[in-house]
């Protein structure tokens, strides 16, 4: 095989992985991005709930204030009810001591809704809690283990680079470029030559530039899509065996001669 066609066929090995390592590296940051996110859910749940029930903890001491206030007023117009002249006075002052009666059973009511949402918001605390807790484990492990396949993908990366550079040393200056040229324009730079055809764009090759490719002694590249053509030999060892089995064929249909 040509040193250069071999080279390159190294080389388009060498730029595929370079290409598909550095994309992994690069869609680190996003996938921990992902990561984080997740874990930022299960915290703000976890916030919510703690948030619900230090409110209600709230609600119900701002109703018990305002229940011992009533009480306290409550205590005074009945002070005063023994002292009044008159039953008109006697009834403003009832009528005051019902109405903030009424008031204390309303912020009794509450209280106690509250704490029947407290024993509810607790559950949902504890869930949250206790889903954090196994989410950030894992969070951790996968972050780790993200980590890790980074470091070994730069490592291989690094050994990708290395050979690249020696192939591309190793490869005719005017061969190089057209790889270069070929490899921006199109993704890939090389193509095999099957069945009489370029196996990237599947244009038919025209006969004798089929059979040079064969050879693998010379550069040749694809007239319509201009990649660097190569031929596996193996594939002659696949097409032998029918070759054979239709001249066998052939023979054993021709009649003997007379």
């Amino acid at each position: 095989m040509n040193p250069d066609l071999k080279n390159l066929k190294d080389l388009q090995v060498a730029d595929r992985e370079i290409a598909r390592l550095s994309a992994e590296i690069a869609a680190l940051p996003r996938r921990v991005a992902v990561i984080e996110a997740k874990l930022a859910d299960s915290k703000a749940r976890r916030d919510k709930a703690t948030a619900a029930l230090k409110a209600g903890e709230g609600d119900r001491r701002k109703f018990e204030s305002q229940i011992q206030d009533l009480q306290q007023k409550i205590s005074k117009y009945r002070d005063q009810m023994l002292d009044v002249k008159t039953n008109e006075q006697y009834r403003a002052l009832s009528h005051e001591v019902e109405f903030s009666q009424k008031q204390v059973r309303e912020f009794e009511d509450k209280i106690l809704e509250s704490m029947v949402s407290a024993e509810s918001l607790d559950r949902d605390l504890k869930i949250a809690e206790k889903e954090l807790k196994e989410e950030t484990a894992e969070i951790e492990k996968e972050k780790a283990d993200a980590r890790a396949r980074t470091e070994e993908d730069e490592k291989q990366l690094a050994d990708w680079n290395g050979q690249r550079n020696t192939l591309r040393a190793a490869i005719s200056a005017d061969v190089l470029r057209h790889y270069d040229r070929v490899l921006k324009l199109r993704g890939s730079a090389m193509a095999e030559a099957v069945d009489h055809k370029c196996s990237a764009c599947q244009v038919m090759l025209r006969p004798q530039a089929y059979n040079d490719v064969r050879t693998n002694d010379k550069i040749l590249t694809c007239d319509s899509c201009h990649r660097i053509l190569w031929y596996d030999p193996a594939r002659d060892a696949e097409t032998a065996p029918k070759q054979e089995t239709a001249v066998s064929a052939d023979a054993a249909s021709t009649p003997p001669a007379h």
